[in-house]
């Protein structure tokens, strides 16, 4: 067979192409202009450039391990006698044209191979066509095993949170002389087609070392290639019910929405739409639009202010899904049903404008229905919807009976943690089960949730590492009713079924969230479980389950009014994440700068009214009318200031987000 990909020219270009994207094929600038532009920078920015180039070219020349003299040219070979310096950078007009050689050379091996693999992949059945087609493109540089089976061979991939798929060649015929199973990490795989059947070659790194896989990519040692042919490939497909764990997780309302369209879409790329449900290909273009507002709607909430969600670049496969008005008319009947047609008209807006071919009118139709969900979800006023779509969504995926060995020892876990946190709570006259409890305490609902991470981590010897953390919130109750038949309801919603990921988002002068020992706080507590012995006392002792305990106590705290200690304040301060625009200086200070100037009109009308009854400056001397207004100002402003310095205060003694 034909092999395309040359694994050094390819460790070459990556090299060069880490330091900064103008090294990379990406860069669509020739030679000249190139440096040009790098000539154009400040002295600072052209030493960097000089000692990047510098440490590149000495792995290609002076690492013992590497041998790519063959790729080399004079040019080349003379940089790394005489060093790159910030100002000869116009030296560098033959590097950048071989540089700009080798990224075409490499991108016309990898079209060819492209080619090859797609033509293979087209005798295949579909799902494992689409398989062998995503592990070409996504698959580089990950873990993956061989292993002999049945007479012929499986490729076995990293198993994902929706499920593990694998590649079943039979009847291989191959002269590889190594031994099975082959593990390692992935570099390329190519294909083809023939009369007799087809012919792979994989190509793979079998070390177990720490250098940068770049470095990897140019080195001789620990390389395997292994080429066989066979009949025609199959997919074996184990998939899992997603949508169930992340709800086992404790996910809720948009926490839960986020992270299940999330999934669906890697599984999508992943896998190809011939391996999703039915279901699930009729949500997967809402999921897609969602995730991308969602981002947008992030920006604007949690951003830098140099940037517009419209800025955002849309994926392509987003405006192709805008264009599919037929599938956008379904989705009507879930916004009419739930209260949502507005919300649903801004979504129209963006289809509408897709017709148009328009880009920035898309953009803002996408931000429009961003900026009014997110609206909706403050006032907890889009409920009804998510409800709905996340029945939908738990829908798609229970059908799916796989069981996954890296989250089957999950329900271990979760005893564990119960263990530990459920007594405390139930003591403190919660009600709920695992993993949501709350508790009413007069007009006031007091939820805490344990969060499990859905990014968890499996080690080399089988140990499973859950990660958890606590949220907390507190929401006003309404009281609906006779006295001995009232019922509480926290926005409409009975009191039994709100959890504290349901006020996430809802947050206003009745709410109060936040999450405490997981990623904001760059903490989490962790429980070490072996897949196949179960919590031995080896990993008992690595156990941190009790420090979620000290959250609790925290929580517990807050809710009677009290600071947080100073332990964990300090933690705080540390803590690099902004939630919330308000939560800085200058947006609290905007925001009780109206009040200011409310109390300086206040001021200023008392002074016109009593002017008119008797002469002021006979009790105040100077006060005419310019100096009263100055003072009224002045007053105005310094009332906001007061009220910023006591807000952030607040803020920084207490641990509520919102």
């Amino acid at each position: 067979m034909n092999y395309y990909i040359d694994r050094k020219r390819m460790g070459i270009a990556e090299i060069f192409s880490g330091m900064h994207p103008i090294f990379s094929p990406s860069n669509d600038m020739n030679a000249k202009d190139t440096v040009r532009l790098m000539c154009e920078q400040s002295f600072r920015t052209r030493a960097k450039i000089a000692s990047g180039i510098n440490r590149a070219i000495s792995k290609l020349t002076k690492e013992s391990t590497v041998d790519v003299e063959e790729y080399l040219n004079d040019d080349i070979k003379n940089l790394s006698e005489n060093p790159v310096r910030a100002d000869n950078l116009n030296d560098l007009l033959p590097f950048m044209k071989w540089l700009e050689e080798l990224h075409r050379v490499n991108s016309l091996a990898v079209e060819r191979s492209q080619y090859s693999l797609n033509d293979a992949a087209n005798y295949m059945e579909r799902a494992a066509g689409e398989l062998l087609r995503s592990c070409s493109t996504n698959m580089m540089w990950q873990n993956i095993s061989l292993v002999q089976e049945e007479g012929g061979l499986l490729l076995n991939l990293t198993e994902r949170f929706w499920g593990k798929a694998a590649l079943y060649f039979p009847d291989v015929s191959t002269t590889f002389e190594g031994t099975f199973p082959l593990v390692g990490m992935l570099f390329c795989i190519e294909a083809e087609h023939t009369d007799a059947g087809f012919e792979f070659s994989f190509v793979v790194n079998v070390e177990f070392g720490t250098d940068d896989m770049e470095l990897r990519a140019i080195q001789n040692r620990n390389w395997v290639r292994l080429t066989f042919k066979c009949s025609r490939p199959e997919m074996r497909l184990s998939l899992f019910d997603y949508g169930g764990y992340l709800r086992d997780f404790g996910k809720c309302g948009h926490g839960f929405i986020e992270d299940w369209c999330g999934e669906a879409i890697s599984k999508e790329q992943f896998l190809g739409s011939a391996s999703m449900s039915e279901k699930e290909q009729e949500l997967l273009p809402l999921a897609k639009i969602l995730r991308v507002t969602y981002q947008m709607a992030d920006v604007e909430m949690y951003g830098d202010g140099e940037h517009s969600p419209s800025e955002i670049a849309i994926p392509n496969k987003v405006l192709e899904l805008l264009g599919n008005r037929y599938r956008f008319g379904l989705y009507e009947e879930i916004f009419k049903e739930t209260g949502q047609q507005a919300l649903y008209d801004q979504l129209k807006k963006a289809v509408d404008a897709w017709v148009e071919d328009d880009l920035d009118a898309i953009a803002d139709g996408l931000w429009n229905f961003a900026r009014m969900l997110r609206e909706k979800e403050r006032e907890d006023s889009v409920r009804e919807f998510y409800d709905r779509l996340i029945h939908r969504m738990l829908e798609c995926t229970s059908e799916f009976d796989g069981v996954s060995r890296i989250y089957g020892t999950y329900s271990e876990a979760e005893e564990k943690m119960r263990s530990v946190i459920e007594p405390k709570l139930l003591e403190n006259g919660f009600t709920g089960s695992y993993p949501h409890y709350r508790r009413r305490r007069g007009k006031k609902g007091e939820y805490i949730s344990v969060l499990t991470s859905n990014v968890n981590k499996r080690t080399v010897n089988g140990v499973m590492t859950y990660y958890f953390s606590l949220s907390a919130a507190v929401k006003r109750l309404e009281r609906r009713g006779k006295r001995k038949t009232a019922e509480y309801f926290a926005a409409g919603v009975p009191f039994e079924s709100t959890t504290a990921e349901d006020c996430a988002i809802a947050y206003n002068k009745y709410t109060k969230y936040t999450e405490l020992g997981g990623a904001y706080d760059d903490e989490s507590a962790e429980i070490n479980i072996n897949i196949f012995d179960g919590v031995s006392e080896e990993n008992q002792t690595a156990d941190t389950a009790n420090d979620l305990l000290k959250y609790v106590n925290v929580a517990l705290d807050a809710f009677k009014g009290k600071a947080m200690p100073r332990w964990y304040r300090k933690k705080r301060r540390q803590s690099s994440v902004r939630y919330k625009n308000e939560i800085t200086t200058g947006g609290t200070l905007l925001k009780y700068l109206p009040f200011g100037m409310y109390i300086a009109a206040l001021l200023m009308g008392i002074y016109v009214v009593c002017n008119r009854f008797f002469d002021v400056s006979q009790y105040i001397p100077h006060s005419d009318a310019r100096t009263a207004l100055v003072a009224a100002l002045l007053v105005g402003v310094a009332i906001a200031l007061i009220c910023t310095v006591l807000r952030m205060r607040s803020l920084r003694r207490h641990i509520w987000r919102y």
